[in-house]
């Protein structure tokens, strides 16, 4: 009997232990202070098994800024801004007329705070130090063109082999031209250049059947050379008085007599001849006056009216030189974006179209604005024509200009 009773209250004991163990386990845990949300707290968005990481679907605001969650609804007429620390939305309750303390006396413009940028310090330049170079140092070519340099000397030789081989090195010059190494490289030699500008000044210099003729292909080495090779313009001003007086073997002339005058062929010579000529030379000018000294004795000899002159023509065979001086123009004395510094031409006023209908009027710098209206009007339906351009600005030109003085 004793061991029956004992196994019994064994198995009471079992029993009541086992209950406790789920008493135990149903009861809401405390410790931590989290519980589950009641039916006013039923609205939450929970994102883990966690409880304390929930959170109201609609953002409750206080007095003090609290972070905003992105899928968090924001009621109307919060004061809601961006941290720019943490990169989060933060709201809190609009009080109007707030001002923030940490923003006084800072100016504030649409709510944006503008503060004054710290200017850098200019460093000092030492007493002594070579002056800056806008233009960076030429890089040579790995291998430079053998034929190159065989070229300047048969250029700038009084004893050539044969006719074929002076117009064989300048069709090489003209092809490497371009090249701002080469470019600059034919400049730089005051030798080549007085050989190359006596060429260009030379209307009837003899020439091999078949080969351009030399005064053009002058022209087009010195053009490419010139063409955006700010050094090689340099090298060119350097010697530029020397150039001018310096006279040429073919008829003892110092240059500044022929060079200026030499822009329109011999009517001799067939017009297509003419054009070609003139639209080399042109491009060889506009690299030449992009110098302020070298403009203004172009235009204090007449470069202008003659440059009028290549307008004149008529037919397909002057577009091309006709297009030359178009952009001559433009670069030089009417785009600013260009680097064309406005005032400088043209110098004398416009004249009547009935002045420049007759031959004394063909080549008068008044009538520019005629001759261009008048290539306009023969290409009326090419609206990027650059007659268009030209006429527009300068007809803008002469309106502005003072009263007071004439252009």
């Amino acid at each position: 009997m004793a061991t029956g009773r004992s196994s019994f209250t064994q198995h009471v004991l079992f029993f009541a232990l086992f209950l406790n163990i789920i008493l135990v386990l149903a009861a809401p845990v405390s410790a931590t202070g989290a519980t589950q949300p009641s039916s006013a707290d039923s609205d939450l968005i929970c994102h883990t098994s966690d409880v304390a990481d929930c959170y109201p679907r609609v953002f409750r605001a206080t007095d003090e800024f609290q972070t905003v969650h992105d899928d968090q609804e924001l009621p109307p007429g919060l004061h809601v801004r961006l941290n720019v620390w943490t990169g989060l939305r933060e709201a809190k309750i609009n009080v109007p007329d707030e001002e923030n303390p940490a923003l006084e006396g800072l100016p504030v413009d649409q709510a944006v705070v503008l503060v004054e940028p710290e200017q850098p310090e200019v460093p000092l330049i030492p007493k002594g130090a070579p002056a800056y170079e806008a233009v960076g140092k030429i890089k040579e070519p790995e291998h430079e063109a053998s034929s190159f340099h065989e070229a300047l000397k048969m250029v700038k030789s009084s004893a050539i082999k044969s006719e074929a081989d002076l117009d064989d090195a300048l069709e090489g010059l003209e092809d490497i031209s371009h090249d701002i190494y080469y470019g600059l490289k034919i400049t730089e030699d005051p030798s080549v250049l007085k050989a190359l500008f006596c060429l260009m000044a030379d209307e009837e210099a003899s020439t091999t059947e078949g080969a351009v003729p030399r005064d053009q292909q002058a022209a087009s080495i010195l053009s490419s050379a010139l063409q955006n090779n700010p050094s090689a313009l340099k090298e060119v001003t350097k010697t530029w008085s020397t150039l001018m007086s310096h006279q040429c073997a073919k008829d003892g002339k110092p240059l500044a007599q022929s060079f200026h005058s030499s822009l329109i062929a011999p009517d001799s010579v067939a017009p297509k001849h003419v054009a070609s000529k003139a639209k080399a030379k042109i491009g060889a000018i506009n690299g030449l006056i992009k110098d302020d000294d070298i403009r203004a004795e172009f235009m204090k000899e007449g470069g202008m009216q003659r440059l009028l002159q290549v307008l004149l023509p008529e037919g397909k065979e002057w577009v091309g030189a006709q297009r030359k001086v178009g952009q001559l123009v433009l670069d030089n004395f009417l785009d600013e974006d260009m680097g064309a510094t406005l005032g400088q031409w043209p110098t004398e006023p416009k004249l009547d179209d009935a002045q420049c209908e007759g031959a004394e009027g063909l080549a008068q710098e008044g009538c520019w604005d005629y001759h261009v209206a008048k290539i306009m009007k023969a290409n009326k339906s090419n609206k990027g024509h650059w007659s268009r351009d030209v006429h527009d600005r300068l007809a803008k030109l002469r309106k502005n200009a003072p009263k007071h003085k004439e252009l």
